[in-house]
């Protein structure tokens, strides 16, 4: 079994292990990622959203084994979906995104602690987090719903056009990301 020693932030020089974690999925799950992402850079697919902050899992050896990364939710039918189930306004969430996990990691609990990082720092930026998953991919929903997320609807991927599974939060993690952006702005303000 693979131990993580650390999640830290993503820098430029991961990407070389990133593309060969990724390229090993590609292998093994032709569904995923998607084909769209597959036509160019698989590398720059993985880090385009995640405008907000990325993040690494590093086993003892110093091997990349995982990513992940929060993204600015953008107007659009998922942003209604998750606006209209969370009763905020677009500005206010962040969606947990590129999750990617090494096979021979898998069922360890790394894409568990990715999530839970990714998680806090949305949090801690004062944004409710939020998630979607491909239909299919019933062990990533299972963790997800398993830890307490809601699914708020199903729906198609406006870039894919797979099914997709539209997720929320926990309440808690919902109301500690209230706080956060409420003592943000009387911090802010004069």
């Amino acid at each position: 079994m693979t131990e993580i020693e650390t999640i830290r932030p993503w820098c430029g020089s991961d990407d070389v292990a990133l593309r060969c974690v990724l390229e090993a999925q590609m292998r093994a799950d032709a569904a995923w990622p998607p084909g769209y992402a597959r036509g160019g850079d698989i590398v720059q697919w993985l880090g385009a959203p995640a405008t907000l902050g990325r993040w690494v899992a590093v086993d003892v050896g110093g091997s990349i084994v995982g990513h992940v990364g929060i993204a600015p939710v953008h107007s659009g039918p998922l942003a209604d979906i998750w606006v209209g189930a969370l009763g905020c306004q677009s500005d206010a969430i962040a969606e947990v995104c590129r999750l990617v996990v090494d096979e021979s990691v898998r069922r360890h609990g790394v894409s568990g602690r990715l999530t839970r990082h990714a998680v806090r720092a949305t949090i801690q930026g004062g944004r409710i987090p939020v998630a979607y998953a491909l239909a299919d991919r019933s062990a990533s929903i299972a963790m997800m719903v398993n830890i307490g997320w809601r699914v708020v609807a199903t729906a198609c991927s406006p870039q894919s056009h797979h099914e997709i599974v539209v997720l929320v939060p926990p309440q808690k993690l919902v109301d500690a990301a209230r706080s956060m952006r409420t003592c943000a702005t009387r911090v802010a303000t004069p």
